[in-house]
């Protein structure tokens, strides 16, 4: 995700839907008090009470215990939350890094997690700091260095002028995502190549009920419809415009059988036109539209030729959405990719509204979307969810 909104937003989505990093919040609130010295646990209980930890409830209805924290006062108050969230007793094994949202202070934090880790709490030489190259530690760092299970992976989100403060619960299973990515049997760079996290974390913004009819229009090699069954759906429904396309998802979808030993007899396969679904399809019939249609040329393209490619698209795209319009049923969603090439945009949001969708907003930007990217790619995917009106 390319910005600091919809990083924020991606962690929030994340407390609902466990596909990535899953964080407990807590609040930061400003105090301007002397800074004590702590050496040792028992030094907590002679704590002011404003450095002590501050209860409050979430959403998801549980207490949880957060520490009081500002600039001026971040080292103290960073050691008070490492030693009441995480530590039983002195000399204990701990290893910890920190994943930053939103700001900028990944120096200062690792100089206070080294001074912690020098402390005369910790002269065994038993806590080790984790650092990375970026602002936040990858799913991968935090499962190789078992911060979930020996320390911690604490994240900090910049909101305002204060700070919130958290830790990760559990990571991607990013060895089993890059297993169904490249050892399923067909893979087609044309057709477009959507990562199964990608396609996980789309599934999850469709907000569908597990009994509930999904259609991927667009199938490509039947990533969404592979990602779906992994998560309990039943009545799904894959079609492609492509021959090809249907027997690499009908073929994939057969090995994921044999590995996975899932019951693959209820998708429904075709092989259809995006913008004729009628011509299969009962109007009123789908509950939720989950896809990643064409995103144009794999190839550099010149400057000239982005123009002609981006009408191309959007002309294909609302042809879509009048046939997805016909076939979902009311309040049904349609949750969908579309691409930003050499950083423009499809200028198409409006006309999805004349027909008759509501987008819902994903971030705080004035396209309210989720940017899915990584460094130097030429199509940079936009996740959009829209509702049918009622």
């Amino acid at each position: 995700v390319v910005n600091s909104m919809a990083r924020i937003h991606d962690l929030r989505l994340y407390l609902t839907h466990p596909f990535h990093k899953r964080v407990d919040p807590f609040p930061v609130r400003s105090v301007n008090q002397p800074v004590p010295e702590i050496h040792t646990k028992d030094d907590l209980l002679e704590l002011p009470q404003s450095f002590r930890a501050l209860k409050i409830r979430c959403r998801s209805d549980r207490q949880l215990i957060g520490p009081i924290m500002d600039r001026e006062n971040m080292a103290i108050q960073l050691q008070v939350f490492i030693l009441e969230a995480f530590f039983k007793e002195a000399g204990q094994k701990f290893q910890f890094g920190f994943s930053l949202y939103g700001t900028d202070i990944k120096k200062q934090l690792e100089k206070i997690g080294l001074e912690f880790k020098r402390s005369s709490i910790n002269r065994q030489g038993k806590v080790r700091l984790v650092v990375s190259k970026n602002q936040d530690l990858s799913s991968v760092i935090v499962a190789k260095e078992k911060l979930i299970e020996r320390g911690a992976d604490i994240v900090v989100v910049a909101d305002g002028a204060g700070y919130y403060l958290g830790y990760t619960l559990t990571v991607q299973d990013y060895k089993n995502f890059s297993f169904r990515d490249f050892s399923r049997p067909f893979r087609d760079d044309k057709s477009g190549l959507l990562p199964p996290k990608l396609a996980k974390i789309m599934l999850n913004l469709s907000a569908a009920a597990p009994q509930q009819i999904i259609l991927d229009p667009f199938c490509g090699s039947g990533t969404v419809i592979q990602e779906a069954l992994l998560l309990g759906f039943k009545n799904l429904i894959a079609g492609d415009i492509s021959e090809k396309a249907v027997a690499d998802t009908t073929n994939n979808l057969n090995w994921l059988k044999s590995k996975y030993h899932f019951d693959v007899s209820t998708v429904k396969i075709f092989q259809l036109d995006a913008r004729e679904l009628t011509d299969v399809l009962d109007e009123a019939s789908v509950d939720c539209i989950v896809t990643e249609p064409y995103l144009g040329p794999a190839d550099r393209l010149e400057s000239a030729s982005v123009k002609k490619i981006i009408g191309d698209l959007s002309e294909l795209y609302l042809k879509s959405f009048e046939s997805f319009f016909k076939v979902l049923k009311p309040g049904g969603r349609a949750v969908i990719i579309l691409p930003v090439i050499n950083s423009q945009t499809l200028d198409i949001l409006p006309a999805i509204a004349l027909l008759g969708f509501t987008t819902i907003k994903l971030s705080a930007e004035d396209r309210p979307s989720l940017v899915y990217s990584r460094p130097g790619q030429r199509i940079i995917r936009e996740i959009f969810v829209f509702e049918k009106s009622c």
